[in-house]
């Protein structure tokens, strides 16, 4: 009997009859398998004279040696890292002006056609500008600085091969006085990404287009912007409050003497230029002049003085009328003090205050 016949028969039995303590070779359908005894080995062996061992998975299968996929693994194995294009050299990728929105890109391709992803792997970006991952883009806002920026790119592909490469972006600062965006007189100073207007009295704002003098910072009852808790009074005669100093308020605010004081907080720090007072409702009191203080920290008061002269301002003695003074030098405050100096009976007034934002 030839040796194919006895496998056939020996497979025949194996499988019918399952006699063995070991199955060699064994088939539940639809799979096929090979089994040693323990501790023996399963060999294939090509045949004498340079046969070959061929294993051909069909469909989507593939081949495992335990848990490892071959096929994935010689894909690994044989695959080969990205590679940048022409268009992507080495260096930089141009030079450009503070304030500029850009467009740029790099790319590269893998060679068994996979998607590549790309990531900055050292130095920096300059600030505003970024790099999108997937597709190699470049994109933002250039800042207004002389500045050189090199960094590392590295592209990677599905198997984990990468190239990396080294790019540069030169910034140039842009002079942001050539617009003379100062108006009324204005001096405007170069700054980065930025600049600052040096403003003629009365102006004020970020370009020196508002009139600080007629610009009231809202203490008036009729335009009211500062909170009543930001309002108060020391030695306040009677049931008279803080609240009660606004311009244009039902009464207005009584002090007992010399020693009284009106106080607005005005929530921030701002360049004023001007004050108006009212008297209060009934004729009875009235300042005929005060003095003002003012603080940036609410700790430390300093008198508005022309020259080295603490100023008095005249108060009004109508009841409606409003009397504005103009500060001779401008001054920065957040915190500011009516404080009394002459008056009929009771120390009486209503007040608002003029500037800008600093």
């Amino acid at each position: 009997m030839s040796r194919l016949l006895i496998l056939v028969f020996s497979v025949f039995i194996l499988t019918k009859f399952d006699i063995c303590t070991a199955s060699f070779f064994d088939i539940q359908y639809p799979d096929v398998f090979f089994t040693a005894e323990q501790g023996g080995n399963v060999t294939i062996r090509a045949g004498p004279n340079g046969g070959d061992i061929i294993m051909i998975p069909q469909g989507n299968g593939t081949v495992f040696i335990g848990q490892t996929d071959m096929l994935k693994l010689f894909q690994i194995v044989n695959s080969l890292p990205p590679v940048w294009s022409e268009k992507s050299p080495h260096g930089t990728l141009g030079t450009f002006l503070g304030g500029k929105s850009v467009s740029l890109s790099v790319s590269a391709q893998d060679p068994e056609n996979g998607k590549v992803t790309y990531e900055k792997v050292s130095g920096a970006l300059p600030p505003g500008i970024h790099l999108d991952k997937n597709t190699g883009a470049i994109t933002g806002r250039i800042p207004d600085v002389d500045a050189t920026y090199e960094f590392g790119i590295r592209v990677t592909d599905s198997h984990g091969k990468y190239a990396d490469q080294i790019f540069s972006i030169d910034t140039r600062e842009r002079d942001q006085c050539l617009s003379t965006p100062c108006l009324h007189g204005g001096t405007c100073s170069d700054d980065i990404d930025d600049f600052v207007c040096a403003c003629a009295k009365p102006y004020g704002g970020k370009t020196c287009n508002i009139n600080c003098g007629s610009m009231p910072v809202g203490i008036d009852l009729n335009n009211k912007k500062i909170p009543d808790a930001q309002m108060s009074c020391h030695y306040c005669y009677g049931d008279s409050a803080g609240i009660d100093g606004r311009l244009h308020a039902p009464q207005g605010w009584v002090g007992q003497n010399t020693n009284s004081w009106l106080q607005v907080d005005l929530g921030k720090e701002m360049e004023l230029h001007a004050v108006a007072n009212q008297g209060y409702t009934s004729s009875s009191y009235y300042i005929l002049t005060y003095t003002i203080k003012y603080s940036v920290d609410g700790n430390q008061f300093y008198d508005v003085k022309n020259g080295t002269t603490v100023m008095d301002f005249s108060g009004s003695s109508n009841v409606n009328s409003v009397v504005k003074h103009t500060f001779l030098t401008p001054f920065r405050a957040r915190f500011v003090k009516f404080i009394p100096k002459t008056f009929h009976s009771k120390p009486g007034m209503r007040v608002e205050l003029y500037g800008c934002d600093v």
